[in-house]
Formats: structure tokens, sequence, C-alpha cells
């Protein structure tokens, strides 16, 4: 500073760049500096010449950075407040009339000198911009920086429909961006999108309503709590009806499809699921994905995939996992194709193809990291991957990389399908000798599915059968009897044909061991008669095996 003091017309340049930012170009510092060319060009010269700042190429094309940030905090320190403003105000002006590519890919460039001008009408949108761009691009952190630049100026205006409406688009796109970067369990989601449904309600916006009830939906369903998010699932449907909106429409299928098959309603949970994709097509759903992260038929198909499945249909499960493949890898979508690559790898693990489901992994991993998702790599990709490794007998790695993935999970908040992935945890405990903690978590599992508004009792019949396994161990057989018994009550209830028939074969093998030949026969057999596809599978190849033992 005390060299930029003996020369006025450099102080005021390095001032006026200062403002600008730590690095400016020459065209727009011309366009801003009241000064002739020449004393313009003569006072940069020295500028560079002090050591105060660089320059790279020549004007008009030249480009100058300050040495450090610290002489541009001294040089812009030295204005006095209402110049500053004026700099500012003066600095967008020049923007917007003479580079209007800026507001087209850097918003943020020019919602900053508003809002140092104390411009926040002007400023505000801009902020909005910057984080819908952001978002796009999958820059999470800087979206969320954006968008929460804008809430803050927000909160200063005085009460008006144009400052909720501000709020109403700032929070809604706040959301999506904590959805993709925390989960859809991230305490911020709620905190982000709560205040703003009660804004879009009194502004009639149900436009913003995808957004806001899909993030309260998916918020309270990934944090356990299976049996309230039915109440989400009717506020969805109210709205579409209220509205006659048909995304929200869509919106009702899948998040009623999502819900009842989590909470082993497998029959409701298909025919949401169907109703969805005889609903959708891509000309006018195709957008959905931009606002919450997932495409409704990617969602639709995986779900009626693992639904086939347990229904006892494991061709039509291949037939719509293939289906559903295709359309995610077309779609490209990072997030849902990671939601496929994770969620919808399951339906191997259930068709006892451990390879298909790590390779499904690793592809989910790349797209993690390619795209700065870690949502994916520091929760689901350890997850299912260990899974994998579970089956594939490397009990030690696998149960070590699902704690690790299921602790980073819980400690975000989330509880969503820990009966199926704790489960597959306490099963490899089990094999690693450690049963007592294996049957402490299987407890553990029981009493989160029957915790009221929790409830979700997709995987309940094979937690309970694997109870029934590890009681079988420690050689008490009435309780293994009593657990297996109980599996296939659920299986039952559910008409989960695929789970009953695994729960048949280990209570028949039970029965085998005791002695008890043809009770175990005429337990196995009917359930192994009502298949009429899938026999190339490992469960139908054990459940005949293991009859042909019995005859």
């Amino acid at each position: 500073m005390a060299r930029l003091d003996r020369f006025m017309p450099v102080k005021e340049i390095a001032q006026i760049g200062a403002t600008i930012g730590r690095e400016f170009s020459y065209e727009l510092i011309a366009a801003v500096a009241p000064m002739p060319q020449a004393q313009l060009d003569d006072a940069l010269m020295q500028l560079c010449e002090s050591g105060l700042a660089f320059r790279r190429g020549t004007p008009p094309d030249a480009l100058y950075t300050f040495k450090h940030a610290l002489v541009q905090d001294a040089a812009y320190d030295s204005l006095l407040k209402s110049r500053r403003q004026d700099l500012h105000a003066k600095i967008a002006r020049v923007i917007e009339t003479r580079f209007p590519e800026v507001e087209a890919t850097e918003p943020e460039v020019l919602a900053h000198h508003y809002t140092e001008a104390k411009r926040l009408e002007a400023a505000i949108p801009l902020w909005q911009k910057a984080g819908s761009l952001a978002l796009k691009r999958l820059a999470l952190n800087e979206a969320i920086i954006h968008l929460n630049k804008g809430l803050e100026l927000v909160a200063a205006l005085p009460p008006s429909a144009e400052r909720d409406a501000w709020e109403l688009d700032l929070r809604s796109l706040l959301g999506a961006a904590w959805t993709a970067l925390g989960g859809w369990y991230a305490q911020e989601v709620w905190d982000s999108l709560h205040p703003a449904l009660k804004l879009a309600q009194t502004l009639r916006r149900s436009d913003a309503l995808l957004s806001i009830l899909f993030g309260h939906w998916s918020n309270v369903l990934t944090r356990g709590r299976l049996a309230e998010s039915l109440h989400w699932v009717a506020q969805i449907h109210e709205a579409a009806e209220a509205y006659r909106d048909h995304d929200l429409r869509i919106l009702t299928h899948y998040t009623a499809q999502v819900s009842y098959f989590l909470l082993g309603r497998l029959a409701e949970a298909r025919e949401h699921g169907d109703q969805l994709l005889a609903n959708y097509t891509e000309e006018h759903f195709g957008h959905v994905v931009d606002v919450i992260h997932q495409d409704p038929k990617t969602v639709a198909l995986c779900y009626n995939t693992q639904s086939a499945w347990m229904l006892g249909y494991p061709e039509q499960a291949m037939k719509i996992s293939d289906a559903t493949d295709a359309h995610a890898r077309r779609r490209g979508h990072p997030f849902d194709l990671g939601f496929w690559f994770t969620i919808g790898a399951l339906i191997f693990d259930y068709l006892g193809d451990p390879e298909e489901l790590l390779k499904r992994t690793e592809e989910a991993e790349r797209l993690g990291h390619d795209n700065s998702l870690p949502v994916l790599t520091q929760v689901m990709v350890p997850i299912h991957s260990a899974i994998a490794l579970i089956r594939r007998g490397r009990f030690a790695e696998g149960t070590a990389s699902l704690q690790g993935g299921l602790a980073a999970l819980e400690e975000g908040g989330g509880r969503v399908m820990f009966p199926c992935w704790k489960s597959a945890l306490a099963e490899g405990m089990a094999q690693l000798g450690d049963l007592e903690g294996a049957l402490h978590l299987i407890e553990e599992i029981i009493a989160q599915v029957e915790r009221p508004g929790w409830e979700e009792r997709s995987y309940y019949a094979e937690t309970l059968r694997l109870k029934g396994w590890m009681l079988s161990l420690k050689e008490d057989v009435a309780g293994s009897e009593h657990s297996f018994i109980a599996s296939l009550d659920w299986a039952r209830r559910q008409q989960a044909k695929s789970w009953e028939l695994r729960t048949a074969t280990s209570l028949a093998r039970l029965w085998q061991s005791q002695g008890k030949r043809q009770d175990a026969y005429d337990l196995l057999a009917p359930v192994y008669g009502w298949f009429t596809e899938g026999f190339g599978t490992k469960d139908l190849r054990n459940a005949k095996a293991l009859l042909a033992e019995l005859r």
C-alpha cells in the first residue's frame, strides 16, 4: 500500500482490479476505469513493474493477476465502503452489457458484484441460476454454496410474494443438491425443504411440490420410518389431484411402489410399478430425473425386478433387469445409474450371482469418483461390494467393508434397508464363528422391523430364516424351528414364494437331520412344485437336490 500510495493512478487501477477479483482482464478494467487509455496502460505497466501483479498476454487480450490474495485484499480494503459499492455496481453493469456470456455461463460472478453493490433483487436470481447450473453439472458443493448465498440475501428482504418465490426456488434446488451430496437421509435435505412446503402451498406452486414432497418422503423413508413414509405418499397423491399435476401423479406411483415394496407389501408395490410404467413416456416425464436425480422408469423397473423374484418369478426378474439396465444406461444420469448399479444389482445377490453384483458395484464406484458423488463411493458401493465378497466366501474382508459402509450410512442418518444389509453382515459374522455377535445383530434388526412407524419387512422372512440357521449351529433345535416357521409365515403372508422356498429348504434340512424325512419332503415338495421357471437358479437347484435326498 505504501508503494501504491505514491502513484495515484496505479493505486486506483489496483483498487478497481481488486474489486473485479484476484484476476481481471484488460478488456473489463478498461471498460470500468474512468481514465484515458494511455493513462490506463501506463498504470497497468507500473502495477506489474512493482511486482504486485503479473500480466499474461498483451492488451487488449491481456489478463492480470495479483501476486498474492493479500495484495488484492490490501488494495480492496483501502476503498471506502461507498466507493466499493459503486465500483461493484459499475462492474456488474459492464459485464451485463459487454460480456453477456458471463451471465449465461458464470452467473455467480455477476451475482457476487450485485451482492457487494447491495443490489439484492438483482443478485438473488443470479445466485439461484448459478446454483442450478452447478447442480446440473453435479458440482454439488459449489451449488450448495451459491444457493445458501442466495438464501442469506433473501433473509434480508422485507416480506413479499416475490421474496417468498425466491426462497422457494432456492430451497427446492438446495434440497436436491443435498440429496445428491449427502444422501436422501441427510438432515440438510429436511432442513432445506421443510420451510419450502408452506411457501409452495401458499403460492400455489405445484411445479415446486415435485422436489419438495419427494424430498420429504425420501428423507423419512431412508431414515427407516417406512410406515410413516406412507403419510407423504398420501400428501403427494392429494397434491396431484388438487392441482391436476401429471408429474405429481407419476410421483405418487413412484413413492407408493417403493414404500410398499420395503414394507413387504409386494403385490401392491408391483401394481403401482405397473401403473407408473403404463403412464410413463420419456417425452412427458424424462425431465423428472433432473429434479429428483432419479428417473421414474428406472426406479419402477428396479423394484419390479426385485418384486418379481420375491414373488417367485426369477426368469421374469432377469428380463425386467435387462430392460432396466438398457434404460438406465441410455438415460445416462450418473446418480440414477449409480442407484441401479447398487440397489438394483441386489437382484444378482438374490439369484446367487455375486460376480455380477461385484461387477455392477465396480461400475458404480467409477461413476461416483468421476462425478464426485460420495453417497455412492462412501456408502452404496462399500455396502454392496461387501455383500458380494461375503457371498464369495471372503468373510473377513466382506464384513469389515460392510461395517464401514453401514457406519457411514448411520452417521449420516440413514437406516433404510438395514434389515437386508445387516442380515448379510450377521451372516458373515456367523461364518467367521461369531455366533453370539451375529444373533445380537439379528435381534437389533428384528427390533427395528417391529418398531411402530418403521416396519420394513421386504427382507423379514430372510432375516428370520438366518436366525433359524444360526440357532441350528448352536444346536438350539427348538429355537431354530420356531424361527424357520415364523419366516415361512411372513413369506406366505407376502406371497413371497422365493423366500418361502429358501426357508422351506432350510427347515427341511433341519428335519432331515432329526430323521423327519417324510415331514421334510411334505413341506418342501409343494413349494418347489409351485415354481414354473428359474430351475437353473441356486435356490431351486438346492431344493431339487434336497428333495432327491429325501425321496
